[in-house]
């Protein structure tokens, strides 16, 4: 098993641009196995997290899996970044109607940015070390997730 860090994300951004990816994009979230929930979920929070905060990630379209991102969080043994996750979320309100995608920005426009910007600090931080968490559950899920034997 790959132990290096960087090799870890290098395989995991190879993979996730590959052909067994893409399905995940354009299947309806129920329709996905679930290691490609947990992949899908935790993937898309850090991409769009990293990219610009929280407010972006429940901005973009990726928002409306929030809600079962702390699941896959879990699935993968981060504690930590579900916690963070969950703070997020409450931000929003427990009545946030996540596949509402208007509902949702309509409520994203009323919150400032600068309202996540201690969570933002706190998953930039890394407490929990995502990428070989996630890297170690595709691995172990190689199979249902289409990962090559070249993963």
């Amino acid at each position: 098993m790959i132990t290096d860090r960087r090799e870890m994300n290098q395989r995991l951004v190879k993979f996730a641009s590959g052909p067994a990816t893409r399905r995940l994009w354009g299947v309806d979230y129920a329709a996905l196995s679930r290691p490609e929930q947990v992949f899908l979920c935790i993937w898309e929070l850090e991409s769009e997290v990293n990219n610009g905060g929280f407010h972006q990630y429940f901005y973009n379209d990726s928002g409306k899996l929030a809600p079962y991102a702390v699941d896959a969080l879990h699935t993968v043994g981060a504690q930590q970044a579900a916690t963070i996750v969950e703070q997020a979320i409450e931000l929003l309100g427990a009545d946030m109607p996540w596949n509402d995608e208007s509902a949702r920005t309509e409520r994203l426009e009323a919150i400032s940015p600068e309202v996540f910007e201690s969570l933002d600090e706190a998953f930039y931080q890394y407490p929990d070390d995502l990428t070989t968490m996630l890297y170690r559950y595709t691995d172990e899920h190689r199979t249902e997730l289409g990962a090559g034997d070249d993963f």
